[in-house]
């Protein structure tokens, strides 16, 4: 049966994780793998040959998306109902990628993302890993590794091309749907691993312009927040191991509940008083 999951990634020359990390268990994946090379040469084309699609179109990670979904492969909006958007430099394994994909199918978010190990380099610490949390339902979810359904790729689709650098086309999704408290979640329960320094890249030194003044251009265009990395919301992982003392309480509420039920349904004053009507006469 044909998968509805696709990664499509940007990858160059000095490329790895994607044969080393996301396709380490490949006969277990459930999600397609397209790249866009943004080298000018292809140094190494057999590292290629295991992957469904791969284009050479020598640019920028979201103007080649931009490529792809609106001239080369349109009808992959109908063929797949989510898109995960790596960069290159995202650790993150085989299974890890087929539960965020079970996990944003089953929560129906609109755009979702893993959260970032302790060792990760990390712009925005509202995407670390926060221990007892299952998930959390945040105000934006950034460009490095967004995973979308196709319903928001298809409202968020034009935004990216808005800037050269990328920055602050994430601001502008926000805006796009509408700012929901309830469709952005970051998951917890999965974990990907950030390699490299943020803004330490060849993208850097490649797009010419100043990524600050990109950013607020792009959210001027759209009439967008700035920046929208807030939490409404989570769900927390209850047990003996993960919030201890939450979980006794409710423990203790159970207990309580259970006293309380057996109390109703012995009706125990009904009884003294079936017993006290005998007497009186």
């Amino acid at each position: 049966m044909a998968t509805r999951n696709i990664i499509i990634a940007p990858c160059g020359n000095k490329s790895y994780l994607f044969q080393e990390s996301w396709l380490r268990e490949k006969g277990k994946k459930d999600f397609d793998v397209c790249l866009l090379f943004y080298h000018e040469q292809i140094n190494n084309p057999t590292l290629y040959e295991g992957v469904e699609y791969f284009y050479h179109l020598k640019g920028f990670k979201y103007f080649m998306l931009n490529e792809v979904l609106t001239k080369i492969r349109p009808e992959w909006l109908d063929q797949y109902d989510y898109f995960y958007f790596l960069d290159d430099d995202i650790d993150i394994d085989t299974m890890q990628i087929n539960r965020l994909f079970a996990l944003s199918r089953a929560f129906r978010t609109s755009i979702s993302c893993a959260s970032l190990s302790k060792d990760s380099f990390c712009s925005w610490p509202i995407f670390r890993q926060k221990p007892n949390s299952f998930c959390r339902f945040v105000g934006q979810i950034e460009v490095m590794a967004p995973l979308f359904s196709s319903e928001a790729l298809r409202l968020c689709l034009p935004s990216f091309t808005g800037n050269r650098s990328s920055w602050g086309i994430d601001s502008v999704w926000s805006k796009m749907l509408g700012y929901p408290k309830d469709q952005l979640i970051v998951f917890d329960e999965v974990v990907m691993r950030h390699t490299l320094p943020v803004g330490g890249g060849e993208l850097y030194t490649k797009i010419q312009v100043d990524p600050h003044k990109d950013w607020e251009a792009v959210v001027a265009k759209f009439d967008a927040r700035k920046q929208n990395y807030v939490e409404y919301g989570r769900l927390q992982r209850v047990n003996e191991k993960h919030s201890r003392v939450l979980f006794l309480l409710y423990r203790m509420r159970g207990v309580w509940v259970r006293i309380e039920r057996a109390w109703r349904d012995y009706d125990l004053w009904s009884r003294i008083r079936r017993r006290l009507r005998p007497a009186r006469s």
